[in-house]
């Protein structure tokens, strides 16, 4: 099992989603890095459950930061949150713990952990664990901010919902969609809710203020190092960068990423490559996509295996689950594209 990620911001991650604890412990960080509690927090309560069709899951997200801050500045020790498992029922998941849920990770999680894993919430694959990174990588975001790197979500696709034009501000303040109102996103999440279904998404992240060369290719590539940390989200099936999937239906005279000098400073008319050539930053906005499927633990019958007997079964899922991963997953991309970036940055 594999808990840490990083080269020089190492991120150490352990804990379950019904465990009695989670830790995140951040290792080579800087010393006087202002740690913000209050924009800590901000950050937690945006990836709280608290839209139509969210988890009745209710944490509060209590956390310690225990080593590596003193005075509200980080020391250059390792930086480790604390955060406690409250609100946790795992009564739903001890009748079918023998059961496979489709799409989920209990069948390949069975085999390659011999049955020893922890099954309760999904164990160490939900999307739980990701409040203890968002803690403390929101350390790391807000330092980001300070140099000018910003990051900006967008959604482009929700179930049947396309959004993928553009324009000056979005009409949906709470979901970012240009189309689409919040009052008829979370009236489309509820009928999706009532149906006992899920919807899947598709989330563009947008960093401004990376300047150009940034990136260590041949095998540290910027976009490779973006989207190994999009991966570490659950639920995530696809990670694209600027037209992503278009290129495959375009001409190459389409797509030319046409430059031109301005004031002394490199200008490009067209951003079709997500501001990454070659792995390495161009100075552009970086534009990635994520793809994520539709929430697998959905109220209705499916064929499945019990795991211990070797025979078909069929299974109802119950517990508290999302209709979709949105917006909640927002938050969750910053935080994880910031310590991307931020390594890269500290590596460099």
């Amino acid at each position: 099992m594999s808990s840490t990620i990083g080269n020089r911001i190492r991120l150490t991650l352990s804990g379950e989603s019904h465990g009695l604890y989670m830790t995140a412990t951040l290792d080579g960080l800087a010393s006087g890095i202002e740690v913000d509690r209050d924009y800590i927090d901000e950050i937690l309560a945006e990836r709280r459950p608290n839209t139509i069709g969210s988890s009745t899951r209710r944490e509060k997200d209590d956390y310690e930061i225990i080593s590596g801050v003193f005075n509200g500045f980080t020391t250059g020790a390792a930086l480790t949150i604390l955060m406690k498992n409250a609100d946790v029922d795992s009564s739903s998941y001890e009748a079918t713990k023998d059961l496979a849920r489709p799409s989920q990770a209990d069948y390949p999680a069975f085999i390659k952990y011999k049955g020893f894993n922890d099954y309760r919430g999904s164990g160490i694959f939900s999307a739980r664990l990701t409040a203890p990174v968002c803690a403390a990588a929101a350390i790391i975001l807000k330092e980001l901010e300070k140099e000018g790197i910003t990051f900006e979500t967008h959604l482009k696709r929700l179930g049947a919902m396309l959004d993928e034009e553009g324009g000056e501000e979005f009409l949906s303040k709470k979901y970012h969609m240009y189309k689409y109102s919040d009052d008829e996103i979370e009236k489309y999440l509820d009928e999706i809710k009532n149906e006992n279904d899920s919807l899947g998404a598709e989330v563009e992240l947008i960093i401004k203020g990376v300047k150009a060369g940034l990136g260590e290719p041949p095998f540290a590539p910027l976009d490779g190092e973006l989207a190994r940390y999009m991966y570490l989200i659950p639920s995530v099936k696809s990670v694209s960068f600027g037209r992503g999937y278009g290129f495959a239906q375009s001409l190459g005279s389409e797509v030319a990423d046409e430059m031109r000098v301005d004031a002394g400073e490199v200008k490009f008319l067209d951003n079709n490559n997500g501001g990454i050539i070659g792995g390495i930053s161009n100075g552009a906005d970086i534009v990635l996509s994520c793809v994520f499927k539709p929430i697998a633990s959905i109220a209705r019958e499916f064929k499945t295996i019990n795991m211990k007997t070797m025979e078909n079964a069929e299974i109802m899922i119950n517990g508290r689950h999302d209709a979709s991963v949105v917006p909640r997953v927002y938050p969750i991309m910053k935080c994880y594209a910031a310590l991307a970036i931020y390594d890269m940055l500290v590596s460099a």
